[in-house]
């Protein structure tokens, strides 16, 4: 007797699709830096900031006022670097994910942003990058780099490789890059120096500007 074959299982739930999944995350993403540069001290309108930003990507001169300086000045640019940081965060983290393999995994845990750490608080202390341009991120790169590049030696050291290794060496280079960032920070003389180095490991987007959204980009 011939075998008979076993009903076709039914489809799952459909999932959306990827273009109506970007399409949505867009829409909401201008939402957000619509409200970024709607909302402050001074409250604006949605049309008065989408007729300024209209008019200067059309190059029309803007009106006279204070609405340009607000919205294409001040809050366009600091809104548009939010949206890039946020943006690499969640690169870096996914890639963090699939490399450990677990989808708690992030920067701190791989000793990546410990380095970025030290390097831009060696940069503030020795003088070698400054408080603006491209000196500071420079740095703050070559650290996340270095420290990554170090937390992958020891972990493939033997010849053995598995994620658990990779991230017990995160943690525990992370937390020398962490100490020795803190020494620096002590050494410094300068009260100045003292300020700009808690300035940048808190984080601020009060200094965005047009010529610092490049390099992020």
């Amino acid at each position: 007797m011939p075998l008979r074959a076993e009903p076709a299982a039914p489809p799952g739930p459909r999932t959306p699709r990827a273009g109506l999944l970007a399409l949505g995350l867009g829409l909401a993403l201008l939402l957000a830096l619509t409200a970024a540069v709607c909302l402050g001290p001074t409250d604006l309108a949605p049309g008065q900031v989408w007729s300024v930003v209209l008019r200067r990507l059309g190059g029309t001169p803007p009106r006279p006022g204070t609405d340009d300086l607000i919205v294409w000045q001040l809050r366009v640019p600091r809104a548009l670097l939010a949206a890039l940081v946020g943006a690499g965060l969640g690169l870096i983290g996914t890639a963090a994910q699939a490399l450990v393999r677990n989808p708690l995994a992030d920067p701190y845990l791989l000793g990546i942003s410990n380095g970025a750490s030290l390097g831009a608080v060696a940069a503030i202390v020795l003088g070698a990058g400054g408080s603006s341009g491209l000196g500071l991120p420079a740095a703050a790169f070559a650290g996340a780099l270095g420290s990554f590049a170090l937390v992958w030696g020891v972990a493939r050291r033997g010849g053995g490789f598995s994620p658990l290794r990779l991230v017990l060496a995160g943690v525990g280079i992370g937390q020398f890059l962490s100490g020795f960032t803190s020494y620096l920070v002590l050494q410094a003389g300068d009260e100045q120096q003292t300020r700009s180095v808690l300035f940048w490991l808190m984080g601020s987007l009060s200094g965005a500007t047009w010529s610092v959204l490049g390099p992020p980009a």
